[in-house]
């Protein structure tokens, strides 16, 4: 993100913890660590002084972890004025406390704050490859979503504006758990069949929970939803597609999180969560959450992994679908 702020033509400058990770990134243009193949622009300055770098900035682009990001802030609210636009990039729930991570963030900030949350299909590998790629930023006030679409849209960036925040949020962190879903089918070798079914009924899923949680569905057919829900799911460069894959060939969880977090696996007990808040069945949702804790088979999630068909109620197929089908998708009463 601070590559693709640079080409739009500003000075920027980025946040380093590690002294010599910063000097080479100064020295060479190049990070050290990862993706260090790709020369960084000349206007992107790397710096490990926290004030340096906020000080008179227009747009503060938050790539911390999800988790981490409302302490950090709190952390450094000094450096931090009123009137900074403030864009997070992680896409996650704050599990700490079951809640969307934006509302997180005001809390830790205690005022009002811009803030904008920006997500849609998009691997770093091919945004620094500077391959066409198209996201979404949204926030309460259109006018701060669009403030960043402006600074950031390019002709192989494209920026789409949007205010159903909680939409984005929930389609940028929720997908996570259906790609390792995905990941399960992939590695037991499942057909396209299955797989097409699966996306299928995950997003009306997700759609359903947006909805529930006071989202707008619409968001959820576009860029933040079924978008980048068919990039991890399918994306060879995902981390949770992966993790299900590895899972269905006979790993442990333990072993494939050694080296790298998997937003996906902790977002699933969350998203169970959100479901009994709203008394939303979501077998899917659940199925992959009992599959992580170790209470489902793998031998069988390729069925429970598209959802129940045990009811004989009829209900409609979805939003715009002229079939019924059998389900039992019932909303229940939760306590």
């Amino acid at each position: 993100m601070a590559t693709q702020a640079a080409r739009c033509g500003h000075d920027v400058r980025i946040y380093m913890r590690n002294v010599t990770q910063a000097g080479y990134m100064n020295e060479a243009k190049h990070n050290p660590k990862t993706l260090n193949e790709f020369l960084l622009p000349k206007n992107l300055i790397a710096s490990t002084d926290i004030e340096e770098t906020l000080h008179g900035a227009k747009l503060v682009i938050l790539s911390l972890p999800a988790q981490t990001i409302p302490e950090w802030l709190h952390n450094n609210l000094q450096y931090i004025s009123p009137n900074m636009l403030l864009c997070n990039t992680a896409k996650g729930l704050y599990l700490k406390e079951q809640k969307l991570l934006s509302e997180a963030v005001l809390e830790a900030l205690g005022r009002d704050q811009p803030y904008a949350m920006l997500s849609g299909p998009s691997f770093a590998r091919e945004i620094m490859q500077d391959m066409p790629t198209a996201v979404v930023v949204g926030s309460k006030y259109m006018y701060h979503a669009v403030a960043v679409q402006r600074m950031l849209a390019t002709d192989t960036f494209r920026v789409f504006a949007n205010q159903d925040l909680i939409g984005i949020e929930l389609g940028g962190s929720l997908k996570n758990p259906l790609a390792i879903g995905a990941g399960i089918l992939e590695g037991m070798e499942m057909g396209y069949n299955t797989k097409a079914a699966y996306v299928t009924r995950s997003s009306l899923e997700l759609m359903e929970l947006c909805r529930s949680m006071g989202g707008q569905p619409r968001t959820i057919s576009g860029l933040s939803g079924i978008g980048d829900l068919m990039l991890t799911a399918f994306g060879e460069l995902s981390r949770n597609r992966l993790l299900g894959e590895r899972l269905a060939k006979g790993e442990r969880i333990e072993d494939i999180t050694k080296t790298h977090t998997v937003e996906g696996i902790a977002t699933a007990e969350v998203a169970v969560h959100f479901a009994n808040k709203c008394g939303l069945e979501l077998p899917i949702f659940r199925t992959v959450a009992s599959i992580l804790r170790g209470d489902t088979a793998l031998e069988n999630a390729h069925v429970k992994l598209l959802g129940n068909v045990q009811s004989s109620m009829l209900v409609p197929a979805a939003a715009g679908e002229d079939a019924y089908y059998l389900d039992s998708h019932k909303h229940t009463n939760t306590t």
